[in-house]
C-alpha cells in the first residue's frame, strides 16, 4: 500500500484535549448582566473563529486567492495551470488580492487543493469544482490534525494522527477512521487564469466544541 506523506504532522499539541478550567468557567459566569450586556449588543467586522479580527487570521473568504503554503513558490498565487490531473494535493492558504494579505496567521486555514476527473465526482462536488480543480479544508473534523497524507490508488485524504480517511470525490466525507464529520469544502472558480473562492468554506473547521 502507497501512502503518501508530507509529514505536516509533527505538533504533539494537535491531537491533544485540554480540559476546562471550571473554577475559571464559574466564575465567568457569574458575570451580573450588566456588565455582558454591552458585550452581547456591539457589532464589529467579521472575525475568524477564535475571534480575532486579525485578517491573517480569517477563515477563507470570497474572492481569495489561493497561495503555495510550502516549495520554492511558497506565497506565490496558484494557477488553473499549476493544477495536473491525478497529482498530490497541494497545500495552500488563501490570499486576499486587495489587501494582499495571505491569511497564514492560523494553521486551521490550510486547504487541499486538487484536481481530479469530474467524471467520479458527486453533483454537489462538481457544482463546487472548476475544470476538475475542488478544495478542502486540510484539518481534519476528529481532533484538529493537518490532513496531510494521500492514498494515490484510492484517491483519499488520510490524517495520519488517527487515520480517519476522507473522500473528495465525494464531498470529503468521511470513509473510515474515528473522524464523523465531512471536511469542509472550498467553492473555486476561476478568473484571469487564477484560482478564486466563490465563497466562505461550506462549514465548520476542525472538531466542534463540545
Amino acid at each position: 500500500m502507497t501512502v503518501e506523506n508530507n509529514g505536516e504532522c509533527k505538533n504533539e499539541q494537535c491531537c491533544r484535549q485540554v480540559r476546562p478550567d471550571r473554577r475559571r468557567r464559574a466564575l465567568l459566569g457569574g458575570l451580573t448582566s450588566w456588565l455582558l450586556s454591552p458585550l452581547l449588543l456591539r457589532s464589529g467586522p467579521a472575525s475568524a473563529d477564535d475571534g480575532s479580527a486579525d485578517p491573517k487570521k480569517m477563515r477563507a473568504q470570497a474572492g481569495d486567492q489561493l497561495a503555495f503554503k510550502t516549495g520554492e513558490r511558497k506565497g506565490e498565487a496558484i494557477a488553473l495551470a499549476d493544477m495536473v490531473f491525478d497529482a498530490r494535493p497541494l497545500l495552500a492558504y488563501p490570499y486576499d488580492p486587495v489587501a494582499g494579505v495571505l491569511r497564514d496567521g492560523s494553521r486551521l486555514n490550510q486547504i487541499l487543493v486538487l484536481r481530479l476527473h469530474e467524471d467520479g465526482y458527486s453533483d454537489e462536488v462538481r457544482a463546487r469544482a472548476v475544470d476538475g480543480v475542488i478544495a478542502y479544508s486540510a484539518i481534519c473534523t476528529h481532533q484538529n490534525c493537518p490532513v496531510s497524507a494521500w492514498h494515490p490508488e484510492d484517491q483519499v485524504f488520510i490524517c495520519p494522527c488517527h487515520e480517519s480517511r476522507y473522500d473528495p470525490r465525494n464531498g470529503a466525507r468521511v470513509v473510515s477512521g474515528p473522524a464523523r464529520r465531512a471536511l469542509p469544502a472550498l467553492p473555486l472558480t476561476v478568473k484571469d487564469g487564477m484560482l478564486i473562492a466563490s465563497a466562505g468554506l461550506t462549514g465548520k473547521v476542525g472538531r466542534r466544541k463540545p
